[in-house]
C-alpha cells in the first residue's frame, strides 16, 4: 500500500492508520486508472468517512477525514490570522443588529448614555481575596445582568466568592426595594477591584523559626445601571442576548405549569438557543422584505412589558388581600 501511495503522490509519513482508508479512497477517485489502487481499495475496509467520500457525500464531523474548524490549530497563531478572526467576530456582532430604515427624531434613541448619572455604586471592603483573583471575578461579572452574575458566582462553589455574592444580593435588594428599580433591567456597568492594605501576621515554623505572612484586605466597587426600555428591547428582542437566569426562569415556569401553554409561543424568542436562532432568522427575513417596522414593534413590546409589570403588582396585592391600585385615568 505504501508503494501505491508513493506512486500516486501521497506521503505515508503524513497519513496515519486512521487516515489510510481515506487516502486510498482519494487515490482511487483521483487516479481511477491505477489498477493496484483499485485492488487495494476493494480489499481495504472503509470507515464512515471514506465511505461518504467514495459515494460523493460529506464526511461526518467526528470522522477522521472531516475538515477541522478554523479555531483548531492554535499553533502559528500569527497576527494576520488574529486580525482575520477579530474582523469576523466584529462582523458577526454587527450582523445581529437590525436598525430602523428611516430614523425618527420624535422617537427615543436606541441606546441611552451609560454615564448619565442614574447608575448606583456599591462597595464591599476588607475582602480577603488577592487582587489577581478579585480581578478575575470582576471580569466575570462585568456587563452581565445582576441576577446572572449572582448565579455565575454561586455555580463556582468557592468559599471566597461568598462576600462578592453577598454584595451583589445587597445591591439587588436595595435597588429593587428602596430605589424602585426593575430587577430584570439591572446590569452591572462596572466591577472594579481596588487595592487595599495588607495585614501582617507571624507564622511559626519548625525549630523555633518564625515567618511573616501578608494577608490582603482589598475592596470591590460595583456600579449598577438600569437599562432604558428602548435599549432593553434592542438587547433582548433584536440582538437576542437573553440573560441565562431569565431564560431558565421561563423554562422552569413552563415545566412546572405555573403559566399557560400559550406563553410558550409568546416566549419563543427567549426560551432556547434553537428558538432564538429562528427568531433572529425571521426578523432578518421580515427586515429584508420591508415588512418589519422597528419603532412599531418596539412600541408594542414596551406596552406588553409594562402591562405585565402592572399585572404582576396587581396579583401580588390581591394575594395579600389588598385593594388594587387606582389607575392613572381615574
Amino acid at each position: 500500500s505504501s508503494r501505491v501511495l508513493h506512486a500516486c503522490g501521497v506521503s505515508l509519513r503524513r497519513c496515519g492508520r486512521a487516515m489510510l482508508s481515506v487516502a486510498l479512497t482519494a487515490v482511487a477517485r483521483h487516479r481511477p486508472g491505477t489498477a493496484a489502487g483499485v485492488a487495494l481499495l476493494r480489499a481495504a475496509p472503509l470507515g464512515p468517512a471514506s465511505q461518504g467520500a467514495l459515494v460523493g457525500g460529506a464526511a461526518p464531523r467526528s470522522a477522521p477525514g472531516a475538515s477541522r474548524g478554523f479555531y483548531f490549530p492554535r499553533n502559528n497563531w500569527l497576527p494576520w490570522r488574529q486580525r482575520l478572526v477579530h474582523q469576523r467576530q466584529e462582523q458577526l456582532r454587527k450582523n445581529r443588529h437590525i436598525w430602523p430604515r428611516q430614523p425618527n427624531p420624535d422617537e427615543a434613541p436606541i441606546f441611552g448614555d451609560k454615564y448619565d448619572g442614574t447608575h448606583v455604586a456599591f462597595r464591599e471592603k476588607d475582602l480577603r481575596i488577592g487582587l489577581k483573583r478579585l480581578n478575575d471575578y470582576c471580569k466575570m461579572c462585568r456587563g452581565r445582568q445582576l441576577q446572572d452574575a449572582i448565579d455565575w458566582l454561586d455555580s463556582m462553589a468557592r468559599m471566597n466568592t461568598e462576600p462578592i455574592t453577598k454584595l451583589l444580593r445587597r445591591t439587588m435588594q436595595e435597588c429593587s426595594e428602596k430605589r424602585d428599580m426593575d430587577p430584570a433591567r439591572l446590569f452591572i456597568l462596572e466591577a472594579l477591584p481596588q487595592r487595599g492594605r495588607y495585614v501582617k501576621e507571624l507564622k511559626k515554623h519548625a525549630r523555633a523559626n518564625f515567618g511573616l505572612v501578608r494577608r490582603p484586605r482589598n475592596s470591590m466597587l460595583v456600579k449598577v445601571r438600569q437599562l432604558p426600555l428602548e435599549e432593553f428591547f434592542h438587547r433582548l428582542y433584536i440582538r437576542n442576548k437573553v440573560p441565562r437566569s431569565l431564560a431558565a426562569d421561563m423554562r422552569l415556569a413552563l415545566e412546572q405549569s405555573r403559566v399557560s401553554p400559550q406563553m410558550q409561543k409568546e416566549w419563543s424568542p427567549y426560551l432556547y438557543a434553537n428558538s432564538r436562532f429562528f427568531h433572529r432568522k425571521e426578523l432578518k427575513w421580515l427586515d429584508r422584505s420591508r415588512q418589519f417596522d422597528y419603532y412599531e414593534a418596539r412600541r408594542e413590546w414596551i406596552a406588553r412589558y409594562k402591562a405585565n409589570q402592572l399585572r404582576a403588582s396587581a396579583e401580588a396585592r390581591e394575594a395579600r388581600g389588598l385593594a388594587p391600585l387606582p389607575s392613572k385615568a381615574s
